[in-house]
This record gives C-alpha cells, structure tokens and sequence, in this order.
C-alpha cells in the first residue's frame, strides 16, 4: 500500500494534467488525473482521497460546482482551485472558489513546486 498522499486531479486541458501529475509524482504525491467534473465528483465519493485539484473553468459541471458539490459531501477534503483568471458572473474567480469551498487557489501558470507548497499543510491540517 502506498503511503503517498493520493490527489484528485482535475482539469480538461491534457497538457495541464500531464504536467501537473508528473510534478506531484516527483513531489511524492499519487496524482489520479479525470478530465471531467461530474466523473470526478463520482469518484471523489468512492474513493479515497487526500486532497482535490481543480481547474475551475470546464465546460458544462465546472470546477466551481465541484468545489460546492464536495464540499456538501466531504466538508473535511482539501480543495486547490486553479485557474488561469477571470470572471465568472462578472466576479473574481478565486473569490468564487473560495466562496463555494476551495482551501486555496492559484493561477495558471504555477510551478508544480507551488502546487505541493498548497497542498501540504492542507493535507497535514486535514
């Protein structure tokens, strides 16, 4: 059994997860890529996991609603919302994610160094 805190990685941009779970692995992280919000939201609810990673602008259930969807089911995950800005409703989209739940946010681009910089005293408060 591993012993790696395991994320939940989320976000549409292939490139994006490619990256960012290759930085976790070398972080020491187990990072479980899903492309989709709605699939995520599944899985976050079958699974276990430490924390959840999530882009915030998907198509159709967006990060935002994964955000306050996990949040009614599991108030006590660690959410990092990333983002490269903007509005949503003509609103801050990091105000909107903490709004709605996330622990913390960053905007694109961010090293995957910044990244484990969020996620561990998130996991280690969890």
């Amino acid at each position: 059994m591993s012993l790696r805190p395991r994320i939940c990685l989320i976000d549409d941009d292939p490139m994006v997860c490619d990256a960012l779970a290759l930085g976790l692995g070398d972080g020491g992280f187990e990072a479980v890529v899903i492309a989709d919000a709605r699939d995520a939201l599944g899985r976050i609810e079958q699974e276990r996991f430490d924390a959840v990673v999530t882009d915030i602008n998907m198509p159709g259930f967006s990060g935002a609603d994964l955000i306050a969807a996990v949040r009614a089911k599991r108030g006590d995950l660690p959410i990092v919302a990333i983002s490269g800005g903007g509005t949503i409703a003509g609103r801050d989209i990091g105000d909107v994610a903490r709004e709605r739940g996330a622990s913390a946010c960053l905007v694109k681009p961010f090293r995957a160094r910044d990244l484990i910089a969020a996620l561990k005293p998130l996991i280690a408060a969890s």
